[in-house]
């Protein structure tokens, strides 16, 4: 005698092949992760050759519309589905002309697919501080990539962070979160590995996302870290830079003012080193003879830019030209004036 369920199976396959029917797909399950979202079943216990499935879906009280016709596979991406609200999803088998009854699930996109971790970076900025940056999980839609806040809201969306040290376990485990894209971790012990993880939070939703991958960091013990040294060095270089910079303009300035580049040509030089009442000039005004002087006057290249103060220094070099000719005159009219005294 047959056992009890060989029994049910061999009826079930005589009234298919008498009545036609066909057998409903098994174990229909969805997999979502990011509103990327498959619809996934097991064939039927017993069918025949050539079975292929239909997949439709219906939003609120509009009639369904099919998303995978006829498919042999016995999976249908549905991320194209409408993600506000409750989705109706239903699918069956079908042969020839026959087919199956349905079998309907309820998806709600927002609250069903499951939220991916984050991607998690971090930096010992100095003794016993991390520097932590976390990244989005980013969702596929409609040919882009958009971050987790971009459907739940900026502030509806949080991580919390695991931190615990690397040899010690389970313990010492510390948690804490995390509202904006960079976080400092203080009060670590320095020279320390730790080991992070993160996961994001939905408050709206009480929604608890994947843990990212460990990421472990040792903290820097105390004085300055690797991170900080280049910095410095580069401060300091461009500082360095700047002071030479400083002085040698200011030593160019006073080499300007105190040491001049023009000069007076030789010959004036040469004349302005005798003195004026030498014995052969006095000797030559005795003779009452007359000599003509060229006027001469002597102006920096900067005054050649300047016409007010070209005018102002002819002017005065014409009045110190008319006081030395005076000077030079005042020795003869003195000793034509005075007496002779006799002893």
């Amino acid at each position: 005698m047959a056992p009890r369920g060989w029994s049910c199976l061999i009826c079930i396959c005589l009234f298919w092949s008498v009545h036609g029917m066909v057998p409903e797909p098994q174990n229909v399950r969805l997999h979502s992760v990011m509103f990327n979202s498959v619809l996934q079943w097991d064939p039927p216990s017993f069918y025949k050759e050539n079975v292929t499935y239909t997949v439709q879906y219906k939003e609120y009280v509009n009639g369904f519309t099919d998303l995978c016709q006829r498919t042999d596979f016995t999976e249908c991406d549905i991320s194209s589905i409408p993600l506000y609200g409750t989705i109706i999803i239903r699918v069956r088998t079908e042969f020839e002309k026959e087919w199956s009854n349905w079998v309907n699930i309820s998806f709600t996109p927002f609250n069903d697919t499951k939220i991916g971790p984050p991607v998690l970076q971090a930096e010992a900025i100095r003794s016993g501080v991390l520097n932590v940056q976390i990244t989005d999980p980013l969702a596929t839609r409609d040919g882009g990539k958009y971050p987790i806040k971009h459907f739940y809201g900026h502030n509806s969306v949080v991580y919390r962070m695991l931190i615990r040290k690397k040899d010690y376990g389970s313990e010492q485990v510390k948690y804490m979160n995390i509202t904006h894209s960079s976080q400092m971790i203080p009060d670590l012990d320095p020279g320390t590995t730790y080991c992070l993880q993160a996961q994001a939070f939905i408050h709206g939703f009480n929604k608890s996302g994947q843990w990212s991958e460990a990421f472990c960091i040792g903290t820097t013990d105390k004085g300055i870290n690797t991170v900080q040294l280049p910095v410095i060095l580069l401060l300091v270089l461009v500082l360095f830079t700047f002071c030479c910079f400083m002085i040698l303009h200011a030593y160019r300035r006073v080499k300007y003012v105190f040491f001049p580049s023009y000069s007076l040509p030789q010959h004036f030089k040469e004349f302005l080193s005798k003195p004026f009442y030498s014995s052969q000039f006095l000797a030559s005004q005795s003779q009452g003879e007359e000599h003509a002087y060229d006027k001469i006057i002597v102006l920096s290249e900067e005054s050649k830019t300047d016409d007010k103060e070209s005018d102002e220094q002819v002017r005065n070099a014409k009045q110190q030209l008319q006081g030395s000719l005076k000077e030079i005159s005042r020795p003869k009219d003195i000793s034509d004036s005075m007496p002779l005294v006799h002893s």
